[in-house]
């Protein structure tokens, strides 16, 4: 029976279900306000456009227009365009219903026939939904769990609610919206615009499929269930694959429980017989519609749409059997909606948004007016409100409007944010917005608005929002909705746990334990997380905008936010970002970049032809990275500096994944096919993996049989090289296009990321690691690639346990510039899991210029050694940076004081001129992040300053002159400082907001400051959107005391083994006696105190977090010396 079902449903898959109505740039594809008949109408259904057609439209009439601001419209169409790429033909048009409707038929049978011997262990694979459902708010944290498109309240119960999301499907409450339940599961993916409940009998449902408003998934028609939403069965409103059709409103006749109503790009349908048959009472493109608040007694009906290119109120008096158009409405509305109310049955308003004829984005979807008739619909009046009340260019996505049901001058409409109006629309004003956590808050983009029992209710981009004082307070419902459309997951080394999520529209998640935050806004995009460090979660906004950081796991929220970088350039929608097994975070915009120093610095300079759409580093040798544009992927061999193709696809480039311990096997994916590589890429076999539109693939390291995953738009399947072909293990999984996936070895998770239900986990076959794996996981030169302090060399190379025993000795051999400089034993306890760092011994000078250094590791133990080795160049800047000078300004007043510009040419020396920011503290110059007037957009600069030598000082201020004004919450200039040539650097402060007086600011030296070779700097980093003057920096200076320690025995104090696992011994070569030991972190916090009686040699167990530190010796004479300490 289930099958037949199945049969039936599945042709909905259309292009034209997939083109919204309202959205500009599709509907002229296929005409829909156009309702045409007989040949023109078939012609028109026989239409493919292609989306790179349609894409190509988009982009024309944006190119000289500004897409950066919010509510433009922009990213609605970017984020369907993204989505539909996934189910493209060869062609490039969108698939028709026919070849998914072969592939669901194929993955039903092979799931009726499969048998235990062709999958993992059935009894292992159990599907989990951790989220996010439950995430936690705060006052700075702009959240949001995915979009909904409809609410209703069971007519017969007052603690249910029914919602229906753009490609979650339908969901319920039976609490007041505490807790929520998916209905929908079990059926290929939906959209759900309206919802109808019987008001006789609960059981009985009707939800009208599709997503009018964004087009983001497929019309069925209409559907309905007769067990209060446990099955579905198609009704007799059902579209094939010939159709352009899709569904939005649907009422049920008061008097009639039967009589079913439903508005439709064909028109207004009426059922008598409980949904069996339909017929067309008023056609158009019905886009709205109500029975009057009254029905019962004047079978009044209101309907507005679309036809013969203009917009249309209808009004029935017969219970839809005829239907009048009444005039007093514009005729050139691009969108229409509206609304009645029970305070006032005869009342109707309407809401238009037009093109104003002024050649903008936002006046082609801008405010026309509310239009209200007092009459029952024969008469309409303009309001007298005529400012923009929409905030945005984009009311072809989202557009709502409701009245009072207790006060019919009470109004409400919505697109951007809420307005209010309480004289009947003369005159709004704005309750919420969506950047502010006020009382009022809801999430941006109001897709829905309606009163039930004197509460309003409105459905937004980010969830469910109620209000029970007419919009002074608003209450999130959202919590257990599992809706999220996510286009990437990254999970933790150790713990799958621990992970983020990209959200369309609702920025970063962060999961740690079980615990959901957002960690910052926008469109969360690209995520990874640290390798080494657990909780340390990266993520983009769209086009690699902007990249931001937290440390801990997500908690806190936004306040946990780093702004860590603006893209160099606009990137993909999707921008991949992906981490070395270094721990070094790259990027792929229009070349290849690396992060270096909180700036993105460039590494290639190849001919593309388009932005970089795949990004994957080889897990064993990092020289190797591979890369992909649409249809070609590209091989590095140097680090990502030189590239060259190595194949050409017929179909888009969807994922490239390489052997976790054979790194010369390669696999591309590209849609249904597999191109497998046994020689890292220099030879390719292509193989059908029989499975249409696959969307990721993954190999689980150390599985003996090589397993792989696929996730696909029907779920996840596996194969290995035991078994033939691919074999579905997605029976407990729902039906939802799998966007992401990684596998964790550590915990043997298999993570899944889905385009509208959230993530999904499940345990899979467990691998044996390896007893003993030394891994070389990264070669420091220790220089910076921007500046160097002179004569700071800090070579060094990290080594990472992968095995499941712990490590006591082994061997390393350093190669610098061809010649051997020695091997070197190393012995200690190297825990699985744990990571250390050795500073090799050298036995030749470093070159300037260029240099190469190459590292061999040796463990009798290991069987696995093609991650022992490892080689890196660098280049030795010369002339270094300048030094500065204690107790001594910088004027910036002559080329002497010049400063050190890195990144964007943000930053300028002269006289500021704005017109806020104009004053300097001496002289007349200053630096600024602009001289004359506002900083750039989505840039990253940074100001650095000389070299200091503090190590010699035990105490001490550091000092300048600044004003500001940058966009609160969204730009930042950063006082920062690094010890190690810039790689690392350390926020003194953050500067934000708005302070346009020149002040002085001041700091004490902390312990981790006095060090031989420091520098600091003013790191400006801004965002995609608005901007300000920026800032002006004024006379820096460094003043601090000598200490009295005598320069000659500083060098005779050593620390050794250092780094360290925590046990170490001080030795002061007889040179004075020790008398106190204090350990500070970075933060200058201290943590170790130590009183020690007259030793020259000491040993200290000491077992902190790994980090960096710093060791403060007292002497028996009063002294004090300060050394650096690495626990790793």
């Amino acid at each position: 029976m289930f099958r037949i079902l199945l049969f039936i449903i599945l042709p909905f898959f259309v292009l034209g279900q997939v083109i919204s109505p309202t959205n500009p740039y599709t509907k002229n594809f296929v005409s829909v306000k156009q309702k045409q008949t007989g040949f023109a109408k078939q012609s028109a259904q026989q239409q493919s456009p292609k989306l790179s057609d349609i894409e190509n439209a988009f982009d024309i009439y944006w190119k000289d227009k500004d897409y950066t601001k919010k509510g433009s419209g922009y990213k609605p169409f970017k984020r369907w365009a993204n989505h539909w790429q996934d189910y493209l033909q060869q062609d490039g048009t969108i698939a028709p219903p026919a070849v998914l409707w072969e592939a669901w038929e194929r993955k039903q049978d092979a799931e009726a026939q499969q048998t235990p011997f062709g999958v993992p262990d059935n009894s292992v694979i159990n599907w989990s939904n951790p989220g996010p459902a439950v995430v936690t708010n705060s006052s700075v944290s702009i959240s949001g769990q995915g979009r909904l498109n409809t609410i209703i309240k069971d007519p017969n119960n007052p603690l249910t609610l029914y919602v229906g999301s753009p490609a979650g499907g339908i969901w319920k409450s039976t609490d007041d919206g505490t807790n929520w339940t998916p209905l929908s599961d079990n059926l290929p993916q939906i959209g759900v615009s309206g919802i109808a409940i019987d008001p006789t009998d609960s059981n009985i449902i009707y939800i009208a499929t599709g997503d009018d408003d964004a087009g983001d998934s497929y019309s069925v028609g209409v559907m309905k269930s007769t067990d209060a939403g446990q099955t579905w069965n198609t009704t007799g409103l059902t579209y094939l694959y010939t159709n352009y059709e899709t569904t939005n409103e649907i009422f049920i006749d008061p008097t009639n429980n039967n009589h079913i109503w439903v508005a439709s790009t064909e028109g207004l349908q009426k059922s008598e017989d409980g949904g069996d048959t339909w017929t067309i009472k008023q056609g158009g493109n019905i886009v709205d519609f109500r029975l009057h608040p009254n029905y019962y007694n004047n079978s009044i009906i209101y309907a507005v749409g679309y036809n013969n290119n203009e917009s249309k109120f209808y009004r029935s008096e017969d219970k839809g059997e005829t239907f009048a158009e009444i005039s007093s409405i514009p005729t050139d509305s691009n969108r229409i909606i509206l609304e009645t109310t029970l305070a006032a049955p005869e009342k109707v308003y309407v809401l238009s948004a037009y093109d104003n004829g002024d050649g903008t984005y936002e006046g082609r979807n801008s405010f026309q007016g509310v239009y209200v008739s007092d009459d029952a619909g024969l008469n309409f009046n303009k309001t007298a409100e005529s400012d923009d009340i929409f905030g945005s260019g984009q009311s072809w996505y989202d557009m709502a409007l409701t009245v009072s049901d207790t006060d019919p001058d009470v109004v409400f409409v919505g697109v951007l944010n809420i307005w209010r109006s309480t004289d009947g629309g003369d005159d709004f004003t704005q309750i919420n917005s969506w950047s502010q956590r006020t009382n009022s808050f809801t999430h941006a983009d109001i897709h829905f608005m309606r009163y039930f029992d004197g509460v309003l209710y409105a459905g937004t981009d980010g969830g469910i929002y109620r209000s029970a004082d007419d919009g002074v307070n608003f209450e999130d419902l959202s919590n257990t909705l599992s809706i999220a459309q996510i286009y990437t997951v990254s999970t933790s080394r150790p713990d799958s746990s621990k992970l983020a999520g990209g959200l369309q529209d609702c920025g970063g998640f962060a999961l740690s334990g079980s615990n959901w935050n957002s960690y910052h806004g926008g469109d969360g995009m690209g995520t990874a997380v640290d390798p080494f460090e657990e909780n340390t979660y990266y993520g983009m906004t769209q086009y690699g905008g902007s990249l931001s950081r937290t440390t801990t796991g997500g908690d806190g929220g936004w306040s946990s936010r780093e702004f860590i970088a603006s893209g160099p350039v606009k990137g993909e929608w999707v921008t991949p970002l992906e981490f070395a097994k270094s721990g070094d975070l790259y990027a792929g915009y229009d070349q290849l970049y690396v992060l270096n120093g909180g700036l993105w610095k460039q590494l290639s300079n190849h001919d593309f032809g388009h932005n970089l759409r795949l990004l994957t580093i080889d897990p064993i040798n990092i020289n190797n990275i591979y890369v992909a544009t649409e249809y070609n992927v590209y091989k590095s061999t140097d680090g990502g500096v030189t590239f060259t193709n190595i194949l050409q696809t017929d179909y888009y480039v969807r994922d490239i994944e390489i052997h976790k311990t054979n790194n010369n096997q390669v696999w591309v994916l590209s849609s249904g096919t597999v191109y497998s590589s046994a020689d890292q890429g220099q030879n390719f076999t292509s193989e059908s993996t029989g499975l249409e539109w696959a969307r990721t693939i993954s190999h689980q390291q150390y599985s003996p049989d090589d397993s792989l995953y696929l996730g696909t738009i029907l779920g996840v399947y596996y194969t290995d090289n035991q078994v033939n072909g691919w074999h579905s293990i997605s029976s407990s999984l729902p039906n939802v296009k799998v966007s992401d996936m990684e596998i964790n070895p550590y915990d043997n998770i298999l993570t899944v990321s889905t385009y509208g239900r959230g993530i999904w986990q499940t345990p899979i076959p467990a691998v044996t690691r390896p007893n003993y794996d030394l891994d070389l996981v990264k070669i420091s030169s220790g220089i910076g690639s921007d500046f160097r302090c002179e004569n700071d060399f800090k070579l060094s190379f990290d080594v990472y346990n992968n095995g499941t025993s712990s490590i006591s000795t082994f061997s390393s051999e350093t190669i610098l510039n061809g010649q051997s400089q020695g091997v070197e034993n190393w012995s200690g306890n190297l825990a699985p899991g744990q990571k250390i760092t050795i500073t090799p011994s050298l036995q030749q000078s470093i070159n300037f210029g260029d240099n190469s250094l190459s590292i061999s590791l040796y463990n009798s133990s290991e069987t696995l050694i093609i991650n022992n080795v490892g080689t890196v160049n660098f280049e030795v800047l010369d002339p270094p940076n300048s030094y500065g000078q204690v107790n001594t300004t910088y004027l910036f007043e002559s080329n002497e004081d010049d400063w050190l510009i890195v990144g964007d040419p943000v930053w300028e020396k002269g006289v500021p001129t704005g017109t806020s920011l104009n004053q300097v503290n001496s002289g007349t110059t200053a630096y600024a992040t602009n001289l004359e007037g506002n900083h750039p957009d989505k840039s990253s600069s940074s100001l650095v300053s000389p070299c200091y030598d503090l190590s010699q000082l035990e105490s001490g201020t550091i000092g300048f002159y600044l004003a500001y004004e940058l966009e609160t919450g969204y730009d930042f200039i950063n006082f920062q400082y690094s010890t190690d040539n810039g790689q690392n650097w350390l926020t003194i402060e953050e500067f934000n907001g708005f302070d346009s007086e020149l002040k002085e600011y001041t700091y004490d030296l902390n312990q981790s400051m006095f060090s031989e070779n420091i520098t600091f700097r003013f790191h400006m980093i801004s965002d995609t959107y608005q901007n300000e003057e920026g800032a002006v920096i004024d006379d820096f200076f460094i003043n601090g005391t000598l200490s009295t320690i005598d320069n000659d025995i500083i060098p005779s104090v050593t620390i050794y083994p250092n780094p360290t696992n925590g046990l170490f011994t001080i030795n002061t070569n007889g040179q004075f006696e020790l008398k106190k030991i204090k350990i500070f972190s970075l933060e200058s916090k201290l943590i170790y105190e130590e009183e020690v009686v007259n030793n020259s040699m000491y040993q200290v167990d000491f077992n902190p977090p790994k980090g960096i530190y710093f060791v403060e010796l007292s002497t028996s004479d009063q002294r004090k010396i300060i050394r650096k300490l690495i626990i790793d």
